[in-house]
């Protein structure tokens, strides 16, 4: 088309919030997390993930989970999957009743966050699916094709008292609408615990579901967001167009 390829790569990551090699690097590790989602073994991951080195795609693997794959059970209370998105994959984990995690594979506090959720399974994560996996990944596929922003699948809050207050009070947050730490400190009844909100808030591990995106700085700007700015600027414009919708009918 005879633009410069720098000028695309500088639009593709104002875009999509990664480069051409980092998505490619996403797309291997989720073909080869699905496979190990099938029950394979780690070297046939390994290998439709396009790794030529075992350790390299243990090495990866761990960057994302904070776990080799070897070291995960095959007696797991919890499953890890991949959802896709069109903002880009996330990992989710669940039981056969409650969701646990769903968190975009980029987030830098995944590996943590795996590991707490490990502890609290006493190390019985393993790969695979649920009836709870099958419905997120049908609700967000209808959220991002704008046929529906109803979240239904049940939830597992894993954090203290107040956090779990803090999550709750944003899954009372109508798509379209958004509050201030303020606003949502006043909501759970602590007015004057703004920054802890603004904690809470933060520590949120059900990505898009439990909408902390929703959350803006006093005075109307994206503040700071596990899942990139541009993810969150892109689901206030997608939810934007549920509250369009509505107020028409």
């Amino acid at each position: 088309m005879g633009l410069d390829p720098s000028t695309v790569r500088r639009i593709f990551k104002r875009q999509f919030g990664m480069t051409f090699l980092e998505m490619a690097r996403q797309r291997r590790m989720q073909e080869g997390f699905s496979v190990l989602a099938d029950g394979a073994r780690v070297i046939d991951a390994q290998i439709t993930a396009g790794f030529e080195s075992p350790s390299a795609f243990r090495d990866a693997f761990a960057r994302i989970v904070g776990a080799p794959p070897g070291s995960l059970s095959s007696k797991p209370l919890l499953v890890a999957d991949w959802i896709s998105s069109p903002l880009g994959p996330l990992i989710a984990i669940a039981d056969k009743t409650q969701l646990h995690l769903l968190e975009f594979l980029d987030r830098k506090a995944l590996p943590s966050e795996f590991r707490k959720l490990n502890g609290y399974a006493k190390g019985q994560i393993g790969f695979g699916r649920t009836e709870v996996t099958d419905q997120i990944q049908m609700e967000m596929d209808r959220f991002f094709s704008g046929e529906n922003g109803v979240f239904e699948t049940p939830l597992a809050l894993h954090g203290s008292p107040f956090t779990r207050d803090v999550w709750r009070e944003l899954l009372k947050i109508p798509a379209g609408e958004t509050r201030s730490y303020s606003d949502l400190a006043k909501a759970i009844g602590k007015p004057e615990a703004v920054r802890a909100a603004a904690r809470a808030n933060g520590a949120n591990q059900l990505a898009v579901i439990v909408p902390c995106h929703r959350i803006l700085g006093a005075d109307g700007s994206l503040t700071g967001y596990g899942g990139g700015l541009w993810r969150k600027q892109k689901l206030i414009e997608i939810e934007r167009t549920y509250q369009t919708a509505t107020d028409k009918t």
